[in-house]
């Protein structure tokens, strides 16, 4: 088994054979409604921004709740 940080970092015949595969990729449809406007927005951004320390800051915060960790 092998892991990816993102897709950019898999062979093509990787993407191929497991993303690309309509028999064997899931595409599922995620809708998201903002309870409080730029709630999400923000979130997003702190997690997938230019600004790591956000990013290492969230996690600190929430470590804790970690109920599963695959490792």
């Amino acid at each position: 088994m092998q892991r990816f940080k993102g897709l950019g970092e898999m062979d093509a015949k990787d993407l191929k054979d497991t993303t690309m595969n309509p028999a064997t990729r899931k595409l599922i449809r995620v809708t998201v409604h903002e309870d409080e406007p730029g709630e999400t927005g923000d979130l997003v951004e702190r997690l997938m921004g230019k600004k790591p320390e956000l990013r290492f800051q969230y996690i600190s915060e929430n470590a804790r709740f970690v109920e599963e960790l695959d490792v």
